[in-house]
């Protein structure tokens, strides 16, 4: 059976149904909710919701743009694709390609859903520019992998070659905010882009990844098996700096974190973002929250950090004052992230990352051991939904 990804659908639950081939029933672990309107703007940017964007507040974003706007960093976005006419994203788009069939075709990663227009504008919308949003990298620019087909499917082969794009293209960071839908797989098996994000990770480039919003698996304990993955697992808070019950246990993950995703109660408690059409709405879900913690770490790439050093410094800055949960070692906090001095001493983030292949290694492949892995583990969870998560409209 096949739906509709209808952004403007206002029922629970997922939409889209199996995979082509062998596919990993991968979720785009956001929520569309309500369109903007009627906003002010006011704070430290003439953008014109600027004054909306708890979420930037939250995280100290304006106060770490004084000392880094994340200039000269690539963000890779692994998504549905991106609307690249909306004027967020004027001059910021490097390259795009639609790996939609196993193969990255350059040239247009057109977004028919809205997923990874969303993402990759809270990620680095343009700034003072006097309209819409701001982005938490207002200087970074985007290299855009489209993976998510018309149908709303999603497949394992055509997410980790997305992921090596990318990566050979030059991003610095990778911005995951998809994932397997089915928790009790992935508490056991963990997850089949493994292959894709240890690519990127001994590339020099650092994956970020979505928790999930898993809020009615395993009675509400459940938890991906991350184990060693070399990943940053974000979850979401909502404006008042809690972490929502949809936002799914970060569990074993080595680099875990929250960072703002909503509440899912709408306008001022959800993320606004652009979304094709020149569009804005509030989202919500650890989508949403992923795209945070890859703009900050894009400010850290730019000072000139390299990625081991990113990860330490965002992870040793994290605001602990909340619990957040099992294997959650705080809260972003981009403020003191960047304004830490480069000499500040911090505990390890864990196995260093290895030295990125010179440029002559481009055309190579992903580990084929890595690869078959990740097919076993898309076999044993089989032919499932592959689908989008979204909430209904409330408040």
């Amino acid at each position: 059976m096949r739906s509709s990804t209808d952004s403007s659908t206002k029922e629970d639950g997922a939409v889209g149904r199996l995979g082509r081939g062998v596919g990993l029933r991968a979720v785009l672990a956001g929520v569309l909710v309500l369109a903007a309107a009627g906003m002010s703007a006011a704070g430290a940017s003439d953008d014109q919701y600027f004054a909306q964007q708890w979420n930037l507040a939250q995280i100290g974003a304006a106060d770490a743009w004084a000392t880094s706007t994340g200039k000269g960093i690539l963000i890779g976005i692994v998504d549905s694709g991106i609307d690249a006419t909306h004027p967020e994203f004027a001059g910021k788009i490097e390259a795009q390609a639609d790996c939609v069939g196993g193969t990255c075709r350059e040239g247009s990663a057109r977004d028919r859903d809205g997923h990874g227009t969303v993402v990759a504008g809270i990620a680095a919308a343009r700034t003072d520019n006097g309209a819409g949003v701001a982005g938490v990298a207002p200087d970074a620019r985007l290299v855009v992998a489209r993976v998510l087909g018309d149908d709303g499917t999603a497949v394992t082969e055509d997410i980790n070659r997305a992921i090596q794009w990318v990566v050979d293209k030059g991003a610095r960071v990778v911005n995951l905010s998809l994932g397997e839908p089915d928790l009790l797989i992935v508490s056991r098996l963990g997850t089949p882009i493994r292959p894709g994000i240890e690519y990127a990770w001994s590339r020099g480039a650092i994956p970020v990844l979505a928790s999930g919003n898993y809020e009615d698996d395993l009675n509400g304990r459940g938890s991906a098996n991350y184990g060693d993955l070399h990943a940053l697992v974000v979850g979401s808070t909502d404006n008042r700096g809690r972490v929502p019950s949809y936002s799914t246990s970060l569990g074993n993950a080595m680099w875990g974190l929250v960072a703002p995703g909503g509440s899912g109660g709408g306008p001022g408690t959800d993320i606004l973002a652009p979304i094709p059409g020149g569009r804005y709405e509030w989202t919500v879900g650890t989508s949403m929250a992923t795209p945070h913690v890859s703009g900050a770490l894009a400010l850290l790439l730019a000072q000139g950090l390299g990625p081991t050093a990113a990860v330490d410094r965002l992870l040793a800055t994290l605001d602990t004052s909340t619990s957040c949960g099992p294997g959650c070692r705080g809260r972003l906090d981009v403020k003191a992230a960047v304004a830490a001095a480069a000499t500040t001493t911090v505990a390890p983030a864990g196995t260093a990352a290895p030295a990125p292949r010179g440029a002559g290694d481009d055309g190579e492949e992903l580990d084929p051991l890595l690869a078959g892995v990740a097919i076993a583990l898309a076999l044993v969870a089989g032919l499932g939904t592959v689908a989008l998560w979204r909430q209904g409209a409330r408040g």
